[in-house]
């Protein structure tokens, strides 16, 4: 019995450290000054979200005017960035069932950003441009 219950004990802590550690790990991320919303005049490219997970990657969000109402943004999906070992560089690449799109974020300075848009049609077709983003917010 007393196995038992230093088992059922030392099982318990470990857990608790466990939790403890990846909130911790979690809280030790430096923070990114991609973190936010950039916005942009592009209908292409209206907008990106930019966070830090809890595992410490930036992931983001990319919106466009949607196709079926212009009077709406729609999401791309969240994505996970690509680790760069640039820190004023970051891209994010999203795989539709026509294209493959890279973006790629360029930091200008905290309340700007340049985004790359290469988009790879399956049919052999090719298109890029760049926007300027402003954080919001």
């Amino acid at each position: 019995m007393a196995v038992l219950l230093t088992a059922a004990l030392t099982l318990s802590l470990s857990v608790v450290l466990t939790v403890t550690s990846t909130k911790e790990a979690a809280a030790s991320c430096s923070a990114n000054r991609f973190n936010g919303t950039w916005r942009s005049s592009d209908a292409r490219l209206k907008r990106i979200d930019v966070w830090q997970g809890e595992d410490c990657h930036l992931y983001a969000r990319a919106w466009s005017v949607c196709k079926h109402d212009s009077s709406r943004i729609c999401s791309w999906g969240n994505r996970r960035m690509g680790d760069s070992p640039e820190p004023n560089f970051q891209f994010v690449g999203y795989n539709w069932t026509n294209a493959n799109e890279v973006l790629q974020l360029r930091m200008q300075d905290r309340s700007h950003i340049s985004v790359w848009d290469s988009t790879d049609y399956h049919n052999g077709k090719k298109v890029s441009f760049t926007v300027a983003m402003n954080k919001s917010g």
